[in-house]
């Protein structure tokens, strides 16, 4: 009887360890332990991972540590684990055992198949699709997914965080990709590995693709660069559907170039470009681009906490107080006079939609679009007399932007940034907002607002409004405001990781960043690239524990990033870039673009780049005080009342005040006023800037009743009084 005991220990030892082909161990039943053998097909550009194919199939097998680290490209391994199903995917996970047989093998040719041939039982297999083009062509990889179409057939492609394809250009042409079949939550997609598994197909293509420059009111430069000689096309006019001007260049050249200037300033146009050779006629994707407006280009910045005036280079924020942040906004409102658009996730603010209902009822259009989940308590019990449309229910319509009387060139402005429409957000979290007052900026995000809205008329097209995902990259991206070059992108169609890292990138000297969320890889190392390059990087992340945050990553790097646990909820979203360096480029990202993976490729975000010196130190006047208050907290008011050698007079009536109260100048200053309005505890509400002297107005009607400090300094000049507001 032992003898039979030992006998079916040994056969079942023998079952369990037994190599089979990988063809057979993927019918085996979740669960199941299996031993397979076959040639490794990818590196660690796909992560933790190893694709294994022998001539029956392939499967992958996953163990990160020592697996991943010994088992390369083109090994023979053999592999004993566990069968799991990870989001659909088939795979040997945990690893229980493994052997590198032999290293160095030439790897399997790969199967040449269609999207559509693309099933089940070569899931894991190298793969090849010939003659494809790749949506986003002539904008650069970025961590996410694209479609390939090939013969009609369509099915995405898969890059993750620092894959070497990340930052590479995507081909103006068709192209063969080489890949290997993966699957995600039911949906096939192919991993490319890395440069060489995209080959350009065609013999005559587009190199790079058209970009603008020299953008003036009447027009812009396009220029393009070919792989052969060939000549200059330019269809271009105000309507996708009807590109009803051209321009032609007969040079044979492949560096392309023309300039558009009979053109309207303050407008988009859609532009094909194309180059003939020998009767042969290629075509780029349709770019779209936007002239200089005639409008001012004025730029406000309102923060709703104070700000550290003593890093002011000589200017101030509009405002740094929420009563002042939400006056502004009622203000604009109350201005329009044909048309506002309005997108933002929640809006619990009475005054707000009444301000909107009144410009309803004097016959201005009000759209608004909101999150679909969103209680937005303010637009409900009653509900306004304008349309509302609540909008992507799979992720978050996250946006929070308004766009003023957009036909307008000197009354249109768009305002937006990081600020909900809340209680909490306007009076207890730090957020930011931008006033600027430029028709193209307020074109191009109608064009996006209109996608979400499905239309261009008062009432929405509910079964053309898009969301999230379903949106397409139809708007413009550079643009002049009156000679400061600004970038806008709306997630998640624009790639707008992209463009932060990018933005991050630029920084030569100085780089600071505030956010609510920072869970992006590639940016964290970014980031840590420019820290390895001697760029001095300070950050301030609010939720610092967030599942993937970077935080820990800077920390562990021996980089100047806190966690923010100072009171009120760092709501920000921007980055700035070099400051404090005139001879770099000074810019600053904003937006309602958290720095994650669901805002990257779900959300409706937007996003700002403004490369301007004064911006930048309007914003970094808000980080030092946020960095202060987080990290020297009993210094952040040192100093906040500048101290002078002569005294300046000057009154202040009525004081108490219930609304508005004058200021009394003295007469005979030679230089400018700087007025600043300070809270019981020292913090800058408002500052402004004046020329001149005799009597300024000021309004307190957005003031909590309370005691406040008024300072006021001119050269070597300064005074200080206390105001009481009932």
């Amino acid at each position: 009887m032992r003898k039979v005991l030992l006998f079916l220990l040994v056969a079942l030892s023998y079952q369990i360890d037994a190599q089979i082909d990988i063809i057979n161990a993927r019918s085996m039943s979740i669960g199941s332990t299996v031993t397979i053998q076959g040639i490794v097909t990818n590196g660690d550009e796909l992560g933790p991972i190893r694709y294994i194919q022998d001539a029956t199939g392939a499967i992958p097998a996953y163990s990160p540590g020592n697996f991943s680290n010994e088992v390369n490209l083109g090994d023979i391994v053999k592999v004993t684990g566990v069968l799991k199903d990870f989001n659909t995917l088939l795979e040997i996970d945990p690893v229980s055992s493994y052997e590198v047989v032999s290293t160095g093998n030439p790897l399997p040719a790969p199967m040449v198949v269609t999207p559509n041939q693309i099933v089940e039982n070569i899931e894991g297999v190298l793969v090849k699709i010939n003659n494809a083009t790749i949506d986003g062509a002539g904008g650069n990889f970025s961590a996410t997914t694209y479609t390939i179409t090939s013969n009609g057939q369509s099915i995405n492609i898969y890059m993750r965080a620092n894959h070497p394809l990340v930052g590479q250009e995507i081909p103006l042409a068709s192209v063969n990709i080489t890949g290997i079949v993966s699957q995600f939550n039911g949906v096939y997609q192919i991993l490319p590995r890395g440069p060489q598994d995209i080959e350009i197909a065609d013999n005559f293509f587009f190199s790079s693709p058209p970009v603008q420059s020299n953008i003036e009111k009447n027009g812009f430069t396009v220029s393009w660069e070919t792989n052969e000689m060939s000549s200059s096309i330019l269809n271009f006019g105000t309507d996708p559907n009807n590109l009803d001007q051209q321009s032609i260049d007969p040079t044979m050249t492949t560096q392309h170039e023309i300039t558009l200037n009979s053109l309207t300033p303050g407008t988009v146009y859609y532009l094909e470009a194309g180059s003939e050779r020998n009767g042969n006629t290629i075509t780029a994707p349709i770019a779209i681009f936007a002239t200089q407006s005639n409008s001012s280009g004025e730029i406000k910045v309102y923060f709703n906490r104070s700000v550290d005036t003593r890093v002011s280079t000589g200017s101030l924020p509009s405002s740094s107080s929420p009563g002042a942040a939400e006056g502004a906004i009622i203000d604009a409102i109350n201005k329009a006079t044909s048309t506002i658009d309005v997108a933002v996730y929640n809006n619990n603010r009475t005054p707000i939609v009444q301000a909107l209902t009144n410009a309803h009822n004097r016959g201005v259009v009000v759209r608004y679009v909101t999150n679909i989940g969103t209680a937005n308590l303010a637009l409900s019990n009653p509900a306004p007399p304008f349309r509302v449309l609540p909008g992507n229910a799979d992720r978050l319509m996250h946006n929070k932007f308004i766009v003023i009387d957009r036909n307008s060139e000197s009354d249109s402005w768009l305002i937006m940034g990081s600020m909900n429409l809340t209680d909490n957000n306007i009076a207890d979290d730090y957020n930011n907002m931008l006033f600027i007052q430029d028709q193209s900026l307020a074109r191009a995000f109608t064009i996006e607002f209109e996608e979400m809205w499905g239309g261009t008329g008062p009432t929405p097209g509910i079964f053309a409004a898009k969301f999230g995902e379903n949106k397409t990259d139809n708007t413009p991206h550079f643009f002049n405001v009156n000679g400061t070059p600004i970038e806008a992108y709306f997630s998640p169609s624009d790639k707008t990781t992209q463009v932060i890292e990018r933005t991050i990138n630029t920084a030569d000297t100085d780089l600071e960043f505030a956010l609510l969320t920072f869970t992006r890889n590639d940016l964290g190392s970014a980031i840590y690239e420019r820290f390895q390059e001697g760029v001095n990087v300070r950050g301030m992340i609010e939720n610092p524990n967030d599942q993937g945050s970077e935080y820990q990553f800077f920390v562990d790097n021996g980089m100047d990033v806190v966690a923010h646990t100072f009171e009120g909820s760092l709501h920000h979203k921007y980055m700035i870039v070099d400051a404090n360096n005139v001879n770099s480029d000074p810019t600053v990202l904003t937006g309602s673009h958290n720095w994650s993976t669901s805002a990257e490729t779900g959300n409706d975000e937007s996003t700002l780049v403004v490369h301007d010196a004064t911006v930048s130190n309007l914003f970094i006047q808000e980080f030092e005080q946020r960095w202060c208050e987080q990290t020297t907290p009993g210094d952040c008011l040192v100093g906040i009342f500048e101290k002078t050698s002569e005294p300046l007079e000057f009154t202040v009536n009525p004081n108490p005040v219930s609304d508005n109260f004058n200021i009394t100048l003295p007469e005979n200053l030679q230089e400018k006023m700087t007025i600043k309005l300070f809270d019981g505890r020292g913090q800058l509400l408002q500052a402004v800037i004046i020329d001149g002297t005799g009597n300024y107005q000021m309004s307190a009607a957005n003031l909590p009743a309370g005691s406040y400090f008024m300072q006021i300094v001119s050269g070597k000049k300064a005074g200080t009084m206390q105001v009481i507001k009932i």
